[in-house]
């Protein structure tokens, strides 16, 4: 069943993990800054509990420890997987099997929203000695 609340929580985990990737964090490594260990990330972030499968939702108190330790506003982080559950975003979520159809057809549309999202992006130059980029 694809409710709105389910979508607001895959979406804030996959924003988490988004920005986890910008700072090239591991869930074992975010795990060590939020003193938790790499199975308590694991059920909230990566494959689930292991015995059932099933992603643990994120809480309050999760939400604030992983938003301090990436050194984002709580709030920030809602406000994005709010817009990817709303559906404001041409970023699709990862689907990780092809179920049917062609085996490019993921891609294809992985490419395209790349596409997309280049062509709405900021085109000012950084530079990196000021810690920009």
């Amino acid at each position: 069943m694809d409710t709105y609340p389910q979508r607001l929580a895959d979406a804030l985990v996959l924003e988490i993990k988004a920005e986890m990737g910008r700072q090239d964090l591991s869930s074992r490594a975010l795990g060590r800054m939020i003193g938790e260990s790499s199975q308590y990330m694991s059920t909230r972030l990566d494959g689930g509990n292991p015995r059932t499968g099933e992603r643990v939702t994120l809480n309050v108190r999760d939400l604030y420890a992983i938003a301090s330790a990436l050194n984002v506003e709580p709030l920030e982080l809602m406000s994005r997987a709010q817009r990817v559950a709303d559906g404001e975003t041409n970023v699709k979520p990862f689907r990780s099997r092809n179920v049917g159809g062609s085996p490019h057809t993921d891609l294809e549309t992985v490419e395209l929203d790349i596409t997309q999202l280049a062509a709405s992006t900021d085109n000012t130059p950084i530079d990196p000695a000021r810690g920009e980029g």
